[in-house]
C-alpha cells in the first residue's frame, strides 16, 4: 500500500504539522502511543542501520513525503493489518524530525506472536533520536531490576553488533549478564551465547530480571517496536 503525506513547517514554533490530522500538541499525540519503528527478527536487515537511515524521498522543504511500505517506510496511522504480513523493517519519517515533535515518552517493546514479553519506557523530553535510550531516562520497565540506580556497564543503541544493548557486566563470555540486546550480526570473535543462525535477533532476559547470557535461558522475541507519545 502506498501513502503520501504532506508536511508544513512553522519555523517560529518549531512544530511539525502533518496532514494526517494531528500536531505535536494534539490529543492524539499526547494521549496515545504512536508507532515509529517496527522490526521483525530473522529478515537479514540491520536494525540499527534502519533506525539511522533517513528517508531520502521525504522532503520537508517541499512538503511532500511519499511513504511506501515496500521501501521500508512506515506510513502514519497505518493499521497493523496493513503491514503484519511484511517482513521488512519499517521506519517512520517522523524520526527525522524528532527535535520538532515535543516527544514526551518513548517505549521500546518486544513481542512474540503479538504478545508483549518485555518493554522499557523512557522520558523523551528534550531528547534526540539517539539519547532517549539512556539509563537516566528510564521511567518504567517490565524488568523489575531495571531502573535508574541499577549498575550497567553498557546502555547504548550503537555498540558494534550488540545494539539497543542493556547489559549489567562483562566477566568473560561465560559470565556476561544483561537484559536486552539486538544482534544485527556476528562479531569477529562472538561469544557462544550470541551466535545465531539468522539476524537480526532480539534477545532478552526472561522472568522479568537480568539474565546470564551464557546460560542460554534468554528469550528471543520475534518483533521489536518503538513507540512515542507527543505533547508536553
Amino acid at each position: 500500500m502506498n501513502f503520501v503525506f504532506h508536511v508544513t513547517v512553522s519555523l517560529t514554533a518549531l512544530i511539525v504539522m502533518f496532514s494526517i490530522g494531528f500536531s505535536a500538541g494534539s490529543n492524539y499525540c499526547k494521549d496515545n502511543w504512536v508507532l515509529f519503528f517496527h522490526a521483525p527478527s530473522g529478515n537479514g536487515e540491520e536494525v540499527l542501520k534502519a533506525w539511522k537511515t533517513r528517508h531520502n524521498n521525504c522532503d520537508i522543504v517541499s512538503g511532500i513525503c511519499p511513504c511506501f511500505i515496500s521501501n521500508g517506510c512506515l506510513p502514519p496511522r497505518v493499521r497493523f493489518e496493513t503491514f503484519k504480513s511484511s517482513t521488512k523493517v519499517l521506519r517512520s519519517p517522523y524520526i527525522d524530525y524528532w527535535d520538532c515533535l515535543k516527544i514526551s515518552k518513548v517505549k521500546l517493546e518486544l513481542s512474540i506472536q503479538g504478545k508483549m514479553v518485555g518493554f522499557v519506557e523512557f522520558d523523551g523530553r528534550d531528547s534526540s533520536s539517539f539519547n532517549w535510550f539512556h539509563k537516566d531516562r528510564i521511567l518504567n520497565s517490565s524488568w523489575t531490576d531495571m531502573h535508574k540506580s541499577q549498575t550497567y556497564n553498557v546502555f547504548s543503541i550503537d555498540q558494534i553488533e550488540r545494539n539497543f544493548f542493556i547489559n549489567k557486566n562483562y566477566n568473560g563470555c561465560p559470565n556476561d549478564s544483561g537484559w536486552l540486546v539486538v544482534k544485527d550480526g556476528n562479531l569477529t570473535n562472538p561469544c557462544d551465547w550470541e551466535k545465531q543462525t539468522s539476524y537480526p535477533q532480539f534477545l532478552y532476559g526472561q522472568h522479568g530480571q537480568v539474565t546470564k547470557w551464557n546460560d542460554m535461558e534468554y528469550g528471543k522475541a520475534d518483533v521489536l517496536n518503538i513507540y512515542v507519545q507527543m505533547g508536553y
